[in-house]
Parts: C-alpha cells; structure tokens; sequence
C-alpha cells in the first residue's frame, strides 16, 4: 500500500514521539524530512542489495554507433546503477548474443577501439553523472536491440504529496530508519527502532540476494558453435 512522503515523514517523528497520533507536519518538518529521506534513499543507491529487483532495459542501436548514454537527455532515459548481464538480440534471425561486461582497465587496453564487427562481444559502461556511457567493443554494423539487466535506483522525491509505492517491506524499513536518521535533531530513538531499523534493511537484502547474477565469461562462448569471439582481439 502506497504511503505518500509527508506519511513516512510523520511515521518517523511519530517512532521518536516527537509527533503524537492525528498531529499534522509543519512545514518546517516536512521540508527537512523530505531532505533527510532523499539523503537515506540515496544511501540505500549505494548498496546494491538495497535496490529492488532487477530492471531490463532496451535500446535500439544505430549501425556503426558503438557509444550511448544513459540518463535524462540521453540515448535512453534512464541511468543504471550498474550493469549486471546485457545481450544484443538479431531480431531477423531470432538469435540473442550474450555481451561480456568489462571494466575500465581492460576497455583501456583495447588499442582499436572503433573496430567494426557485425556483433559486438564487449561493453564497457562509465557510470558518469548525469549521464551514463556504454561503449561498445567492436562497434556492431547492424542496427541490433541492445538488452541491459540493470541495477536502477531508488527515486527521490521533490514533493511531500508524492505518493511512495515500493515492494513490501521498504516502507516500514523506511519509517524506522528514516527515525534513526533524523534522530540527533531531536531524541534518540528507543531500542526497538534501532532494532527493527536495523531488521527491516536485513530483510531487504536478504529478500533481494536471492537475485544473484551468475557470473559467465560471455567472451568464451562460441557464436555458432565455433567462434570463439573473445581470442579475436586478445581477450582471455
């Protein structure tokens, strides 16, 4: 059930008993409340764990465009976190082609980098702000669909009226440690909310572990049942 953010605000100041039952927000605690619950959300962006399920992302591909960016005003419109596993889908054929995800050391030292191949077998993604950046390696020559199983995050909001709706449990993981959060401006919070502050963050990661990529070496896999894509260009 949706909470809007003045409820969770006031759901917190009410677990420190700074607020009793039917008291309002003044406009004072709600604005600094709005800003202590984007700083905790932002917090949670940081611990993949603390993100809800994972996010597939599309983008159509231009032939002979490896880079795209990520993000409003982007490419696309939303920004990853992180990349877990990305494929390019061959429509005509109905073939998907699994993508080896690398990181900036080994994009690095790929000398060639507007190397051309019909199918890419890399991607590297620079997780720049306010845009992301996925490069492409080699740059496919065909306009393919790029699929993205991404870590996204969690929203912050701008408006006390805005209307919280997240899978269950985030809510009251948020009450509670949004209490703790805010608590040295007003009274420390009792143990309990310590506790099931400390619980409801447990629950979540444990609820969203069960999620876990498998981790393949995609370079590896033979394109046809004979390509072994990743020795072409010295990867091992």
């Amino acid at each position: 059930m949706a909470e809007t953010v003045n409820e969770l605000i006031l759901g917190a100041l009410r677990k420190l008993k700074v607020k009793e039952a039917g008291e309002s927000l003044t406009a004072n605690e709600a604005a600094d409340g709005l800003v202590a619950l984007n700083d905790l959300l932002e917090e949670w962006n940081l611990q993949p764990l603390m993100q809800p399920a994972k996010t597939q992302l599309t983008q159509v591909l231009t032939a002979s465009d490896g880079t795209y960016t990520f993000g409003t005003g982007g490419d696309n419109s939303t920004r990853p976190v992180k990349i877990t596993k990305a494929f390019i889908r061959d429509s005509s054929n109905n073939i998907d082609y699994p993508l080896r995800i690398i990181g900036n050391e080994e994009y690095s030292m790929i000398t060639f980098k507007t190397t051309s191949s019909t199918y890419p077998f890399n991607l590297y993604y620079r997780a720049e702000y306010p845009l992301g950046v996925v490069e492409l390696f080699p740059v496919p020559t065909s306009g393919f669909t790029l699929y993205l199983e991404v870590q996204a995050a969690l929203s912050t909001y701008t408006s006390g009226t805005t209307s919280v709706d997240l899978p269950p449990g985030y809510l009251k993981a948020i009450k509670d440690n949004l209490a703790v959060q805010i608590s040295p401006e007003y009274r420390d919070p009792s143990p309990t909310t310590v506790a099931q502050a400390n619980n409801g963050i447990a629950w979540i990661k444990r609820m969203n572990s069960q999620d876990r990529v498998v981790m393949t070496n995609t370079a590896r896999l033979a394109v046809g049942g004979q390509v072994d894509t990743g020795s072409l260009f010295g990867v091992q």
